[in-house]
């Protein structure tokens, strides 16, 4: 295609010189521009390295620190772990130390149970706080006595008759019975 310029010739000269010539002003502001990026990324960078060289020393300070109270940190650990054993022990007597007396408190009620002509012939109590007892009596209405009584106390609960058997002692008839309960380990406490 064939172009034709209808300009005067001096536009086409002005326009020819300005195509042609090459300002300073205009390569002025993208230097500024990347003068100023670059020294944001040089700042930026050199205050990480500051950063985590200062991290560094922190870090191997603390691990100085750490290696220097090692001793008193192991000692405290084992002072815990025996402290700990103690206190397990200081249990184990305290739980002790409230059962001692459980046993004389229960055979203190269960002779306070007892009615007149009933004889206990034993007593025995397993972990679980089941108490059973056996004893000898003239009548069963003696041995109803005894359960109302066991039932009636707070140190007793649950009282149930396994057996009554009717048997002979010489030239008397008697009832031998072995009636079983809970011991109630609140109320022995008291």
């Amino acid at each position: 295609m064939i172009r034709i310029n209808l300009l005067p010739r001096e536009g086409k000269a002005q326009q020819r010189q300005s195509a042609a010539s090459f300002k300073v002003g205009d390569l002025v502001i993208p230097s500024v521009i990347l003068a100023a990026a670059s020294l944001v990324i040089a700042g930026t960078a050199i205050s990480q390295r500051t950063r985590a060289a200062t991290l560094t020393h922190s870090i191997a300070d603390i691990d100085a620190e750490s290696r220097a109270l090692a001793p008193q940190i192991a000692r405290v650990q084992r002072l815990a772990q025996e402290r700990a054993e103690l206190d397990l022990r200081l249990g184990i007597i305290n739980k002790l130390q409230q059962g001692r007396t459980q046993s004389v408190r229960l055979m203190d009620e269960l002779a306070r149970c007892v009615p007149d002509h009933l004889w206990l012939s034993g007593a025995s109590q397993d972990g679980t706080n089941s108490l059973s007892v056996e004893g000898v009596t003239f009548s069963n209405l003696v041995v109803s006595d005894f359960m109302s009584r066991l039932e009636r106390s707070p140190m007793f609960a649950n009282v149930e008759l396994e057996f009554a058997e009717r048997g002979g002692q010489g030239d008397r008839q008697t009832v031998k019975f072995r009636v079983t309960c809970q011991v109630t380990p609140d109320e022995t406490a008291n």
